[in-house]
């Protein structure tokens, strides 16, 4: 019965291990994604058919630099509000909006856009007329140094670059990378 005896403590030092290790890796993984990732929520149908009101995302921001077709969190200073948009061009590019054939050109090219839930323009209502080229019927954006342009995917219900203008990268928040939680759609990666 001795043998058993010492069982027992060799046994409770085992679990207190584990249970160590675990404590550990959870409080790791906590700090981590608290360090370099933040929850957010969707709000509207600007980003349909890509992303859905009241779908769940994580964002990246450590370290983050925009990209032209990334899903960003933009604080807009012009709506007020957090929003989640796609990059079309960064500083430095030249954005053609012509509404006449649907499509938007970064420096002279026609980008592919199969992510858009209309491929159709509605009228130009709202949009800042500064930029507008009615011999062209397109409107074009030099997007300075330091700021990125940012469209809808569902551009016919969208507040947008065309409204107010390129944003500072300061104010992107982080890169959209995981959709968590949806009631219309899978959850997984976003692009």
């Amino acid at each position: 019965m001795a043998e058993k005896r010492e069982d027992i403590p060799r046994f409770t030092d085992n679990v207190l291990e584990w249970t160590l290790v675990v404590v550990n890796s959870i409080v790791a993984v906590l700090i981590a994604t608290t360090l370099f990732f933040s929850r957010v929520s969707v709000d509207g149908e600007s980003m349909e058919n890509t992303l859905f009101d009241g779908d769940k995302l994580v964002i990246s921001w450590f370290m983050y630099q925009p990209e032209n077709g990334d899903i960003v969190i933009c604080d807009s200073k012009a709506l007020g509000k957090l929003i989640v948009k796609r990059v079309i061009a960064v500083g430095g590019q030249k954005v053609t909006v012509d509404y006449k054939s649907a499509t938007v050109s970064v420096d002279g090219e026609v980008i592919d856009e199969p992510y858009l839930k209309y491929h159709a323009l509605d009228d130009m209502g709202g949009y800042d007329m500064t930029y507008y080229d009615p011999e062209r019927e397109v409107f074009e954006y030099d997007v300075p140094e330091g700021e990125v342009f940012l469209l809808g995917d569902n551009r016919n219900h969208s507040s947008d670059s065309r409204v107010f203008g390129a944003v500072s990268e300061n104010d992107i928040i982080g890169k959209a990378v995981y959709r968590f939680h949806s009631d219309e759609a899978k959850t997984g990666f976003v692009s």
